[in-house]
């Protein structure tokens, strides 16, 4: 049994040492106990997120020794996990959110990348990374719809967010609370689509109360439940919970909205990086080659086949391209993509918009 192990091992690292010319492992080498004792702690969510590293990214580390430790929350509470230990981490690699770039300039936790142990940001575009971070995904904010409803109650296919506020619509849409991960991003596209900006929010504050909101969501998953359950007929989301919607029975379609004549759809990013208090060479080398695995073509498609959360790498774009279940809710067009709307927060003041915000909703 030993020697049938042995060699279950040494056939996994043989495997991923054809990986290496690629740049998809550590530049140290692979071979089998090279990372044995060797920790790598991932800040990033939990559920279905982690669980697609556990399938698809742990076991070619494990094939070397190495091991892989979650330490999951939102990017808003690993942060804040961050900032209470004064930098001294209890991750070696974070995942954030792009709202979240100001403040982790700021707090000057984070070390420098080096770019040449990540070559698979050579098929990103130039602006989803630097050498403070690198993008490692997409969101691709819509409007999710019933088909069937819709068809019924004979109310036109959305192309704006002002088309929501159709009569029969009334108390039927839900919009996500500006507090929850996609809520700034989508905020900010309801205030350009009604002819606002970052520095004037209230535009959109004005539209959003025409929209006669049934609620405002927080977590994901309640716009997948409300479509089944039929108390809502269209949400905004991103494309992935169009998505889930669909494969979990309710007949849903995805637009993404015209926000003006120049700009149709609305992107939000992830970004990872490596906090400072991350020290061990090995544990460097490793926090590297996991960022540039993940951001490798096969995962991204993996990771878009599983979530339709939209891919950075170029190639694993152009694959996706010819997959219509993903497809139907993702624009995969380049030229398009860099299009949409990218809200830059070095301009935004986040507590003003939530000020304002609040206000809105207890008038």
């Amino acid at each position: 049994m030993i020697k049938i192990k042995k060699l279950m091992r040494s056939v996994a690292v043989a495997g991923i040492v054809v990986g290496l010319a690629t740049g998809t492992l550590p530049s140290t080498g692979a071979h089998a106990g090279e990372y044995d004792g060797v920790s790598l702690r991932i800040a990033t969510w939990g559920g279905s997120w982690k669980q697609f590293f556990v399938e698809a990214i742990v076991p070619k580390f494990e094939a070397l020794g190495g091991k892989i430790v979650f330490v999951t929350g939102s990017p808003q509470a690993n942060f804040a996990k961050l900032i209470a230990a004064r930098g001294k981490a209890p991750f070696d690699t974070m995942e954030i959110l792009d709202a979240q770039e100001v403040d982790v300039l700021k707090s000057n936790y984070f070390q420098k990348l080096d770019l040449k142990k990540i070559p698979n940001t050579k098929h990103l575009e130039d602006y989803q990374f630097s050498d403070q971070w690198t993008a490692t995904w997409t969101t691709q904010e819509c409007i999710c719809y019933n088909t069937e409803k819709f068809k019924e109650l004979g109310i036109p296919v959305p192309t704006t967010y002002a088309d929501l506020a159709h009569p029969a619509l009334e108390g039927r849409v839900m919009i996500p609370d500006i507090t929850s991960g996609g809520g700034l991003a989508n905020f900010a596209g309801i205030v350009y689509a009604a002819g606002g900006d970052v520095l004037n929010v209230k535009p959109g504050l004005d539209l959003i109360n025409k929209l006669k909101i049934r609620k405002f969501w927080s977590r994901g998953g309640t716009v997948v439940t409300e479509f089944q359950t039929g108390d809502i007929y269209a949400a905004v989301a991103h494309a992935g919970w169009c998505f889930r919607s669909k494969k979990a029975g309710s007949p849903i379609a995805a637009v993404h909205p015209k926000i003006n004549d120049q700009i149709t759809g609305v992107h939000k990013y992830g970004w990872i990086g490596i906090p400072k208090s991350t020290k061990d060479p090995k544990v460097i080398d490793v926090a590297h080659w996991f960022i540039n695995t993940y951001l490798s073509a096969d995962y991204q498609l993996y990771f878009a086949r599983k979530n339709a959360v939209g891919p950075v790498n170029k190639v694993a774009i152009l694959n996706m391209a010819k997959e219509p279940a993903i497809t139907e809710f993702l624009q995969t067009d380049p030229a398009k993509l860099n299009k949409y709307l990218r809200i830059d927060y070095k301009k935004v003041n986040i507590v003003d918009w939530m000020d304002q915000w609040n206000r809105m909703i207890t008038e």
